[in-house]
């Protein structure tokens, strides 16, 4: 299962497509899950007791898959994609299955969410990774594409099969359904997967990996529990800050020091590089805010009931899965994924200032307008920065910086999450919700300035390595 003869120059075009297929599949498996999970969570709770630790469940998950992000693209890179991959589908395959069968109260569940976690990173980092090993550069913009509208097809479908299982059969399901979706998946990537080359005398930076696990722990310590369990303006809080800061500047050193490092300093010399990590840092931490906010935005503020809620969000989602899918055709017709993105980063900023003006007053149809601006911008954004990165860097670099690229994302995730607790336990609600709402605009604004100012000497265009001959049939 793990070997195969097979080459990407073997590959046709048709086969390289349902390998894709089969990757995007297993991918999807923990968005699936997650996004059903956090429907059935409640009555999950209720089974198996354990209220007290029911944000944990969603950090453990998290911070998993934070700590392997930046290592997997190395290991990719050692051990080869194909192993990589397959096993971090098994690994989500089996540990969704047994969970239900094995869970009985809330420290097993904490457990198979992390291991959950770790197969959900090897297989998302890898799977993005071979795109850009098997396709020239006008294709991986649209296979870019296609999986930010696959994304976005899962945010609108995941949740409603998770209520429908939840209230007509049993939370059990939520997990049990993603194994025919896997089981297909396996099946494409075990067929079609070629054998690419590893590259020569790669090691692991185990001293590298051990402070960066530390820092993002510590981190995750600040952001979960400051403000709530552990006062900002205390001891404690003191030592865990100076403790991440020492962490990270320890990491930084070591990496300078060693021959193969977890995130080797040379990227940093690539200015695409810094300004995709950095747009995409502020921009999933406006976009995972408003995921959050929007919901009680409607139903505190304008009375919506959960329904009509559900309603404006699928609405979003269809926009976003439509515009998604647009992204990659858009970056190889206009030759210039800067130019998209600033594009779509202006819009997403309009759109949130917009918001910032709203009353209770405001018509449905404006609300409606708002769910189509946000679909849009956000359904070009999902994939833009993978996008930059594959276009523009050196082949050789392509495995590891998406891994930061991804790390970026879940580090972002986490702070987001954070602060939206932080602004909800304010004594007035109204004013939570807009201070969140603030913080998103700052972050969309930071991230067009960034790429405004960073890039305006350098035009950044994608061109076509060849012509693609052979079409899907």
């Amino acid at each position: 299962m793990l070997k195969t003869s097979k080459t990407v120059e073997s590959l046709t075009y048709k086969q390289k497509v349902l390998l894709m297929v089969g990757v995007f599949m297993c991918i999807e498996l923990g968005l699936m899950v997650s996004s059903q999970f956090s429907v059935a969570l409640p009555k999950i709770i209720d089974d198996i007791g354990g209220i007290e630790f029911y944000s944990l469940v969603f950090t453990v998950n998290l911070t998993v898959s934070a700590i392997m992000t930046p290592i997997v693209g190395k290991m990719s890179d050692i051990y080869g994609r194909r192993q990589i991959l397959i096993i971090g589908i098994l690994v989500i395959l089996v540990s969704e299955i047994i969970t239900p069968l094995l869970v009985s109260n809330i420290y097993h569940l904490m457990i198979f969410r992390a291991i959950q976690g770790l197969g959900g990173a090897l297989a998302a980092v890898v799977g993005l990774i071979v795109i850009s090993d098997i396709f020239d550069l006008a294709n991986r913009a649209k296979f870019l594409g296609f999986y930010g509208a696959l994304n976005a097809i899962t945010a609108i479908v995941a949740p409603t099969l998770g209520g429908i299982f939840v209230q007509y059969m049993s939370w059990h399901w939520v997990f049990y359904s993603i194994a025919p979706i896997g089981v297909i998946g396996l099946y494409l990537v075990v067929k079609y997967m070629p054998n690419i080359p590893r590259t020569e005398n790669a090691k692991l930076d185990y001293k590298g990996i051990s402070i960066l696990s530390a820092a993002i722990l510590v981190f995750v310590a600040i952001t979960t529990f400051g403000g709530s369990r552990i006062p900002w303006l205390s001891v404690p809080m003191f030592v865990l800050v100076t403790v991440f800061v020492l962490s990270i500047f320890g990491f930084i050193t070591s990496q300078k020091k060693v021959a193969h490092p977890v995130v080797p300093l040379r990227l940093f010399k690539y200015r695409v590089f810094v300004v995709c990590m950095l747009s995409v840092f502020a921009v999933m931490f406006a976009a995972t805010g408003l995921i959050f906010l929007l919901p009680m935005f409607l139903q505190n503020l304008f009375g919506f009931t959960p329904t009509e809620t559900g309603l404006f969000m699928t609405f979003r989602g269809t926009t976003s899965f439509i515009f998604a899918a647009m992204s990659g055709f858009l970056v190889v017709k206009l030759k210039d994924f800067k130019l998209v993105a600033i594009i779509a980063m202006v819009i997403f900023a309009s759109m949130i200032f917009t918001l910032t003006f709203f009353t209770t007053s405001a018509s449905t149809l404006a609300l409606t307008i708002i769910c189509l601006i946000w679909g849009t911008s956000s359904g070009v954004l999902i994939s833009i920065f993978h996008t930059g990165i594959q276009m523009n860097l050196p082949d050789k670099d392509i495995s590891v910086a998406m891994s930061v690229i991804q790390l970026a994302v879940a580090v972002s995730s986490l702070l987001a999450t954070s602060f939206l607790g932080l602004f909800l336990r304010l004594p007035n609600l109204s004013q939570g919700l807009s201070y969140l709402l603030f913080a998103c605009l700052g972050a969309v604004v930071l991230a067009l300035g960034i790429f405004v100012i960073t890039l305006q000497k350098r035009n950044l265009k994608i061109e076509e390595e060849e012509p693609v001959t052979e079409q899907l049939v």
